[in-house]
């Protein structure tokens, strides 16, 4: 399947932080881009100020938690549900906005949304029967099905602040074909099985940190993206401190089809 003429088959040109295993030359023609910024305005959305104003800055690191730009899940839906998927995966609904955006561009298609935290899905969008909502953690739910289409905004959590895992890891590495190393920040671990679950032809759009393309944790990451084509573009955004912590500057987009 090609690549949506909408995103276009590259995007701009902000490639140099793109050095490692020389990524930007290996991607096909891929290339990098920061968005107009009167289009995007990074700013989270009521749902996600009520929440915050409920828990503490604890919590929300405890479970890794930074939101997604309303803009931001509009242009990950559009990708997504450009396909006219039949059933989307969501490994991290927090508050839903990006189940929420991709039911706004198709009524019919089914959605699977996974959330371990209990207190942040009380202040969920509701999403309507199209959703079947779990209470679990992704990463150790056994999910026997595959999936059109997967949005997300995984969890950030570095390496020393991850207890656990494990066998998730391990079970990650075994259905990808790629060894995580213990160093790789949580979201690695949502990127690698979420992709994993696609169905040929299906897409996925998927927003972290622009430290992934100059990580040494992300070695095997950067291997898996370029060996499967699955990444087809990638948008990187630049001054995103208050997406992400004060400690990185730079998000991006992971547009994928398999």
């Amino acid at each position: 399947m090609n690549a949506d003429p909408k995103f276009g088959t590259s995007v701009g040109r902000q490639a140099g932080a793109v050095n490692d295993m020389h990524l930007g030359k290996a991607m096909h023609g891929l290339t990098l881009e920061s968005p107009p910024n009167e289009a995007f305005s990074l700013v989270a959305s009521t749902a996600e100020d009520d929440y915050t104003r409920a828990v503490g800055i604890a919590h929300r690191r405890e479970y890794g938690q930074f939101f997604t730009p309303p803009k931001l899940a509009q242009l990950m839906a559009d990708w997504v549900m450009g396909i006219n998927p039949l059933t989307v995966l969501d490994p991290a609904f927090g508050t839903g906005i990006l189940t929420a955006a991709c039911m706004e561009k198709d009524t019919n298609a089914s959605f699977l949304g996974y959330e371990k935290d209990p207190v942040i899905l009380q202040h969920a969008r509701q999403c309507g029967r199209q959703l079947s909502l779990k209470q679990e953690d992704f990463l150790s739910a056994e999910i026997e099905c595959h999936f059109d289409a997967v949005v997300m905004n995984p969890p950030y959590i570095r390496h020393r602040e991850i207890t656990g895992y494990e066998e998730e890891r391990a079970m990650i590495g075994a259905m990808s074909g790629i060894s995580i190393p213990k160093s790789a920040n949580l979201y690695i671990y949502f990127a690698v099985k979420s992709l994993a679950l696609l169905e040929p032809g299906g897409r996925a759009a998927i927003l972290i940190p622009g430290e992934w393309m100059s990580a040494n944790f992300s070695g095997s990451f950067k291997r898996f993206l370029l060996e499967s084509r699955l990444l087809k573009q990638a948008i990187l955004f630049s001054n995103c401190s208050n997406v992400f912590d004060d400690a990185l500057t730079t998000a991006s987009v992971l547009l994928c089809e398999k």
